[in-house]
């Protein structure tokens, strides 16, 4: 999964250039109800984000001048993503930031946010489409994706995430199944993953997202 599937388009951002005053970049942070926004030149490329918290203490405690331009206030202007990076890139660099820019060409051609990465989180939980949540744990970490797969044959698995990933010892495996089961279908599959030499640490019943 690439970040190009993801980003907020740049006709949905709110933007400031870095040649505006620090009182008008002040007042479109105030309208636009955001911490922090993305910052560019008069040709669009990317400058870095600028901070609300910021901006108001340069105003309000350092005495600034509000018609100085913003550039001694811009940050991250070196923390970026492409349209091509993959999702994992933009999962680890985005943990800091409000958001993370996307950049081509160093133009800012969107954002990508917090709740878009939790959205592909959540996806892959199943959380959208909601049903039968199982957290299971094996001892035996090697091949245990193609023995949960074999063991669960037949079964609409929703979504699955994996925790513990490098063990060599025991790995835990979220699954979601559809829901609409009935009680001794959901016993049917509790015994078959015990069976196999799984164990089910919790069960959670999901309501639909979608």
């Amino acid at each position: 999964m690439f970040v190009r599937d993801l980003y907020l388009d740049l006709h949905e951002v709110v933007t400031v250039n870095n040649n505006q005053s620090v009182q008008d970049v002040y007042d479109t942070l105030k309208k636009s109800g955001y911490r922090c926004i993305p910052v560019v030149n008069e040709e669009g490329h990317y400058k870095g984000m600028v901070y609300k918290v910021h901006v108001m203490e340069d105003i309000y405690e350092n005495n600034g001048a509000e018609k100085n331009n913003i550039d001694h206030l811009l940050k991250h202007h070196d923390l970026y993503i492409h349209q091509r990076s993959p999702f994992l890139n933009a999962l680890l660099e985005i943990k800091a930031l409000p958001f993370i820019s996307v950049v081509e060409d160093g133009k800012l051609i969107g954002i990508l946010t917090h709740n878009k990465v939790e959205s592909v989180l959540e996806d892959a939980f199943g959380l959208h489409t909601g049903g039968i949540n199982i957290t299971i744990s094996s001892i035996e970490a090697k091949g245990m994706i193609e023995k949960l797969t074999k063991t669960l044959r037949g079964e609409n698995i929703e979504g699955m995430f994996t925790l513990d990933n490098g063990s060599v010892v025991a790995r835990r495996v979220v699954i979601t199944l559809e829901s609409g089961k009935s009680e001794a279908e959901i016993q049917d599959i509790k015994d078959r993953l015990e069976n196999n030499g799984f164990r089910i640490l919790h069960i959670d019943y999901l309501e639909s997202r979608q």
